[in-house]
């Protein structure tokens, strides 16, 4: 009995329990229905503000004929003609505006050629002149042709107009030379006590000895110059540009300094020009000459004078030169170059050669200088002063031949290897030392730095001793 109304609760259970879930199941039905109905009233509105807001798009289409396609081909051609005509003409105008500085800017440097100065022989005797040839047997003494000479000159009347005429001649001559003639300016800055800067300039003249397809070079003898300075050139039409120190003798006090072409406008490379070297040997006294540069102690100043005096072996570290005297007064600060007649250069003038009566150093003694210092090379240096003992001398005073060594210069390369006054050189590596003028041709194919050995004859209490020194060449 139990079990029986147990198994009806149990049923009435399940069916009260199926009953509840069928109307939950009626209820989702119907909220998925009111849904299914939101979404497809919203759809309805969309689509509709959808086709009001974007009317169906119609496209058109034209067929063009023949003539237009033909016509809108030729516009086409004309506009691209139109445009490559406006292209080029701006491009030329670009190009031509923006030339001069891009060669500045990617110019690429030409390969430079060693410059080589022939050198001139030494001469003993006047130079002599060339005269006609003879057609008749000569009757006249020498006596007749100098009573001649002398009368023609006393009846001749000399007067101002042949004076100026003698002195328009050289001022041409000097007008010429002033063409190759520059100022060189140096710039160097220093601080003072309270750390300011200061910029000391300097100028000195120099001349122009040559061109070349990439630069021009200057000879100067300008004392105050390093590698560290700004250094400016300016030509004789005024125009002025940079420059560099190509090289520098600092024993002799000259130096050489390169303007690239490149920098040099073409009104200028038409104004200058280059003064040649001559021949100092030919140099006799009673010549006339011009000195220009600064004579005067401004450049472009030029004098009248005369040659009075020549003197040969004049003695210098590690050269003997030939000094050429003048009757001219200069100034202390001058420098320059001693030109003769023909235009041409035959001494240089530095601070250590001016005085009451200004000496040049001959031009041919200096041309083994200039040619290693235009080629960016320096010169090896030894440091002695010396003199020729002659074959004369050596059997007069019982002492070998070769050069008898006057002064060691103090720091030189010979000094600090122990050369000393009165050492007798008599070789050098292979080379037989007789004068000076063979221990500068010796040194001119050496470099600075090279170790050469030098053979002496050194003079003791038993005589001399022939003694080996090897000596690592210093820079000029």
């Amino acid at each position: 009995m139990a079990d029986l109304e147990n198994r009806n609760r149990k049923d009435s259970g399940n069916h009260n329990q199926e009953h509840h879930n069928q109307e939950h199941h009626k209820e989702n039905e119907e909220l998925r229905g009111q849904e299914q109905s939101r979404e497809e009233e919203h759809g309805s509105e969309s689509e509709a503000f959808s086709e009001e807001d974007n009317p169906p798009v119609f496209v058109r289409e034209r067929v063009l004929g023949r003539a237009e396609i033909r016509r809108n081909w030729i516009r086409r051609i004309v506009m691209l003609i139109v445009g490559a005509v406006v292209f080029g003409a701006v491009s030329c105008v670009v190009f031509v505006c923006l030339k001069p500085h891009a060669e500045k800017w990617f110019e690429k440097e030409e390969p430079e050629t060693a410059i080589h100065l022939p050198r001139d022989e030494e001469t003993t005797e006047a130079p002599t002149r060339e005269t006609p040839p003879e057609t008749e047997p000569e009757t006249e003494t020498k006596e007749d042709i100098k009573e001649v000479v002398e009368s023609a000159v006393e009846s001749y009347q000399w007067g101002i107009a042949d004076y100026e005429s003698l002195y328009q001649a050289l001022g041409e001559i000097a007008s010429q030379a002033n063409r190759g003639i520059v100022t060189v300016t140096t710039i160097t800055q220093t601080m003072d006590l309270f750390d300011n800067p200061i910029e000391t300039e300097g100028k000195a003249s120099g001349v122009i000895w040559n061109i070349s397809s990439y630069e021009i070079l200057i000879l100067t003898g300008y004392q105050a110059r390093n590698n560290e300075m700004a250094v400016q050139v300016t030509f004789c039409n005024g125009s002025r540009t940079e420059a560099s120190v190509k090289s520098v003798d600092e024993r002799t006090g000259i130096a050489i300094v390169s303007v690239p072409l490149a920098s040099v406008d073409q009104e200028t490379r038409e104004k200058i020009e280059v003064v040649p070297l001559g021949n100092s040997f030919e140099a006799r006294a009673g010549q006339p000459v011009i000195l220009v540069g600064s004579p005067k102690g401004y450049v472009g100043s030029f004098v009248y004078g005369m040659i009075t005096y020549v003197r040969s072996g004049v003695p210098r570290e590690d050269m003997e030169v030939r000094m050429l005297y003048t009757d001219v007064s200069t100034d202390s600060q001058a420098t320059g170059f001693v030109i003769n007649t023909k235009g041409q250069i035959v001494g240089m003038i530095t601070s250590k050669t001016t005085g009451t009566n200004t000496a040049a150093i001959g031009i041919s003694d200096l041309k083994s200088s200039i040619e290693r210092l235009s080629n960016g090379s320096r010169l090896a240096y030894l440091g002695i002063i010396g003199q020729e003992v002659t074959e004369e001398i050596s059997a007069k005073k019982q002492i070998p031949r070769g050069v008898y060594v006057a002064e060691v210069v103090l720091e030189g390369a010979a000094y600090e290897s122990g050369l000393q006054s009165g050492d007798i050189v008599v070789g050098i590596d292979d080379t037989e030392i007789r004068n000076m003028n063979t221990i500068e041709s010796f040194l001119e194919g050496k470099v600075p730095e090279s170790v050469v050995m030098i053979y002496v004859q050194r003079k003791g209490r038993d005589g001399y001793t022939k003694m080996e020194i090897p000596v690592k060449l210093g820079a000029r």
